[in-house]
């Protein structure tokens, strides 16, 4: 029975005035909890939360409830229940004692408050200090952010924070009374003798999160006590609708599989790489890292997913995270995943896209409609819905997930909320593609996260079309370290030379080579000098008879001179033969350049070839765009980056090329070669560093006549530029030695940088989460949070607008909206708005250096229109606007943006 001056304490404020009981909510939370275990988290995730319990399964359903039921215990405090002075007089003639409002009550969090509760209460029932502490710390980090060691050692003294006497006998009573309700206390002895890994807590923690969410939702759980907590929870769970995991049912042999997921023609075979993913998935006798390496347009997605499947459905895991390189790609996945999930046989409910413009993706709206038509239904969706309670931090909680790699690295970032990030993968197969493109700062937050993977036994699919060696045995590595706490040296596959390959861990089973799919394609490798004339004195000798030119630039700046010195050679139809694509264009403009290409460029029968065409372009294009150009020319870059930009030439079987391209060529320039050792650009070298520039040069200059084959010779060629040894050509030695040697200085620096936020290995480090988060990142979604896991100078992002007199008008050549005039007094409309939020451009990082920062920050912030703030698409957002000739001046640098050129830049003064 419970004391009147407990039963006092039950009360709290709500933001309206009214009250409602903390024993209510607790017992709500112990209802909801159980709901989560049995209908929502996946067979996998329950495993690991009962691995280390006495019963296993019983027990893990059995510790959540608990937890969730003892989570708010805290708020019988005097730091917490002061704050509401009608309630506080209430609990003070009850006999719980207040000496006014303290000045320092945040000192004790109403977490920390119950920590030393549950510590206190378990320890009268014979536990040791350290496993309660494994067990009270999921009630101290219920809020997102565990408390520090300090903090844990203090919070027992503050006294006159907690209480003493009889605000200890009530929390006592009510601990009691929540303990013999949801019937755990026969089970406290053994567990008692059963102390929690960090990986265990971590995911009790988020699913504590969960549960305190949704309990808290007053519009499923209403502020009245006199009811039923188990009958009202079944009714709110019902009402919000949350689809159930995924679970995958046995399907037909890998050949059909193939065949029906993706929509293809009875007689289309499936491909060797393909076959062989879905043979070693089935194959795995427990849940573990798959790394594909093969070249562009073997089918590598279509593997993923499809052993994405079979893995799922042999371990019980409830969903697919697929993480891509950058928002463009994701977007392009998402639709290849959403097809891929609606040909699922058993639905697989919930889908998500997981990067800072999402809102702006049409097929993700598409869902979220069906998701909001949906509420209140049933949890038995027929249809792949993106359900509206997945937003922001639980967005990736949503059972099949498509998103940039940074918000996967973002699980090993030290942030408010990071345990959420740990349940939604350890739910999940993580598929990471272009994966060779993290570079040492965001490896080392790759590398981390596998480990905690590895932990959480999730199974993970890792692409690459050119994986240096080293870095694969990195990668396996960290993965085998999460699992055993150590690493297998795994000599053989730091050395592998098979291409297409698939390398497993572990397994039993030995992987089969693979043949590919296409032809080998014999390519030329030449010299080519870095002046204008150079470049269009190749043009006018190839293209006679037309054929298709690519030329990949390392900088935007480059792109722009070279691309604007052709149109105005007066020799191309800059309408039909020319096209820039990089990152300055604002996202509507890109994605109509990406989709342009696609249909020119494109696999035969999908595209309608031009005679003669030209495209120029950075990076973007060698990432995740199948086209196909007949000739390549590309500045020098590092050697698995330019193996990708290879990768486009003569990429798809064709009938027939023009005579003076019908061999494949690329032609490096973007160095100057006269001398004994070639001299890279300044741009390329700032971008990639001289020493992978020179390494990339040498290991080509091996090559007998210049010639390589792909995709047979890609991993002799990468392993050779990425040797941990490298020997220097003759006469290359004192530069390549010096480039080397600012290299390694360049690569510990930035794992260095990455270290200061990086969460700690899952074992080893502690035995709780106490301190995990000290000195944690700030707690930004977005553009701010992808920053903390990538290294780059600090940027801003602007919508462009253009103003004419008093009025601004959107940007031309934007769908449905070009040039159309734009409210700032009011609220835009929303379709409008929308569109407006989508005009968005990354100003360069040679903006912002030397200090400009505010004065570009000053400028943009004056572009403020009152009616923007009334909009959730464009409140907040900074503004760049361009006068009627395209241009605007920001800290000392003239700014153009046209739709041609993009957004180029030209400094007006020298930094100081």
């Amino acid at each position: 029975m419970l004391s009147p001056a407990t039963r006092s304490a039950w009360a709290k404020s709500d933001r309206e005035g009214g009250s409602l009981s903390v024993a209510r909510h607790l017992l709500d939370s112990v209802a909801v909890a159980g709901l989560l275990w049995d209908q929502w988290l996946p067979k996998r995730t329950q495993q690991l939360v009962s691995a280390a319990l006495p019963r296993g399964l019983e027990d893990g359903r059995l510790l959540l409830r608990w937890l969730a039921g003892v989570h708010d215990i805290g708020k019988i405090s005097r730091a917490f229940a002061c704050q509401v002075p009608d309630l506080a007089d209430r609990m003070h003639a009850k006999g719980l004692t207040f000496s006014g409002v303290p000045a320092n009550r945040k000192a004790l969090p109403h977490g920390l408050a119950g920590q030393v509760a549950v510590d206190r209460f378990l320890e009268q029932h014979g536990w040791s200090q350290p496993v309660a502490r494994t067990y009270s710390i999921v009630v101290a980090s219920h809020h997102g952010v565990p408390p520090t060691r300090q903090e844990s050692r203090d919070a027992p003294r503050r006294k006159g924070l907690l209480g003493d006497g009889a605000w200890d006998r009530s929390r006592e009573e009510l601990l009691d009374h929540v303990t013999e309700f949801v019937g755990a206390r026969e089970r406290l002895q053994e567990w008692s003798r059963a102390p929690l890994p960090v990986p265990v807590q971590v995911l009790l923690t988020a699913a504590a999160i969960v549960t305190d969410w949704i309990a808290s939702n007053q519009d499923l759980f209403p502020l009245d006590s006199d009811r039923d907590s188990e009958k009202v929870a079944v009714e709110a769970w019902k009402l919000l609708g949350l689809p159930a995991p995924w679970r995958p049912s046995p399907d037909t042999d890998g050949e059909d599989l193939f065949r029906k997921r993706f929509d293809l023609a009875a007689d289309t075979k499936i491909r060797p790489l393909q076959a062989e993913c879905v043979r070693l998935a089935e194959s795995l006798d427990e849940p573990g890292l798959m790394i594909v390496e093969a070249p562009m347009g073997e089918g590598k997605t279509e593997a993923a997913l499809l052993a994405a499947e079979v893995l799922a459905r042999r371990f019980g895991v409830g969903g697919v995270f697929v993480a891509l390189p950058t928002m463009a790609t994701s977007n392009a996945m998402f639709d290849r995943v959403h097809e891929w999930a609606e040909n699922l046989p058993d639905t697989a409910g919930s889908m998500f896209l997981a990067h800072g413009k999402a809102a702006l993706n049409d097929t993700f709206n598409q869902l979220r409609r069906k998701g909001f038509a949906s509420i209140g239904i049933d949890c038995g969706h027929q249809d792949v819905i993106a359900h509206s309670w997945y937003v922001g931090k639980k967005g990736p909680l949503a059972n099949i997930v498509v998103g940039t790699i940074d918000q996967v690295l973002r699980a090993s970032l030290k942030t408010r909320h990071v345990m959420l990030r740990h349940l939604a993968l350890a739910n999940k197969v993580v598929v990471i593609d272009e994966v060779h493109a993290a570079d040492s700062y965001m490896s080392t937050y790759l590398e981390r996260c596998l480990e905690w993977l590895g932990a959480y036994r999730v199974p993970v699919v890792l692409m690459s079309a050119t994986l240096p060696p080293a870095q694969r045995l990195s990668l396996l590595q960290a993965y085998q370290r999460g699992v055993n706490g150590t690493e297998a040296g795994m000599d053989d596959i730091a050395v592998r030379d098979i291409y297409p390959c698939v390398t497993v861990w572990p397994s039993s089973v030995d992987a089969e080579p693979i043949a590919p799919s296409g032809r080998a394609t014999d390519v030329r490798i030449e010299h080519l000098g870095d002046e204008i004339a150079d470049v269009l004195s190749v043009l006018e000798d190839a293209l006679p008879e037309g054929g298709v030119v690519g030329i990949v630039c390392n900088t935007v700046a480059r792109a722009q001179e070279l691309f604007e010195a052709l149109r105005s050679s007066g020799r191309f139809d800059s309408n039909d033969e020319l096209l820039l694509l990089h990152s300055r264009f604002v996202a509507p403009h890109r994605a109509e350049r990406e989709k342009r290409l696609r249909a020119l460029l494109g696999p035969p029968g999908k595209a309608d070839r031009p005679k003669r065409f030209i495209v120029v372009g950075t990076q973007v294009i060698e990432q995740s765009l199948d086209i196909d150009v007949d000739l390549l020319i590309t500045d020098l870059a590092p050697i698995d980056l330019l193996l990708q930009r290879v990768g486009r030439l003569h990429r798809h079987l064709r009938d027939s090329r023009p005579a003076r391209v019908v061999s494949a060529r690329c032609l490096i320039r973007g160095a100057d070669w006269s001398g004994a050792v070639p001299v890279p650009v300044v741009g390329s070298v700032a971008v990639y560093q001289a020493a992978r520039l020179l390494r990339a040069a040498a290991v080509l200059d091996r090559r007998s006549g210049g010639q390589i084959q792909i995709p047979g010779d890609v991993p002799a060629l990468v392993a050779d530029g990425y040797a941990e040894s490298f020997v220097a050509p003759e006469g290359w030695e004192s530069e390549v030695e010096a480039a080397e040697r600012t290299w390694a200085a360049f690569e510990s620096e930035q794992r260095v940088s990455a270290g200061t936020y990086l969460l700690g290995r899952p074992f080893g480090e502690s035995a709780s989460l106490r301190g995990w988060l000290t000195a944690a990142a700030p707690d930004v979604d977005g553009a701010g949070g992808q920053a903390q896991v990538r290294d780059g100078e600090d940027t801003i992002e602007a919508i462009v607008v253009r103003r004419d007199g008093d009025d601004v008008y959107v940007l031309d050549e934007v769908a449905d909206y070009g040039g159309r005039l734009v409210p700032t007094e009011g609220p835009p409309p929303s379709r409008l708005a929308k569109a407006l939020a989508g005009c968005t451009i990354r100003l360069p990082a040679a903006l912002t250096r030397y200090g400009r920062m505010d004065a570009v920050l000053d400028t943009l912030e004056k572009n403020w229109y009152p009616g923007w703030q009334q909009s959730h698409w464009l409140a907040g957002e900074l503004v760049l606007e361009l006068d009627t000739s395209g241009s605007a001046i920001v800290a000392g640098h003239r700014l153009h943006y046209d739709t041609v050129l993009g957004l180029r830049i030209e400094r007006m003064e020298t930094p100081q």
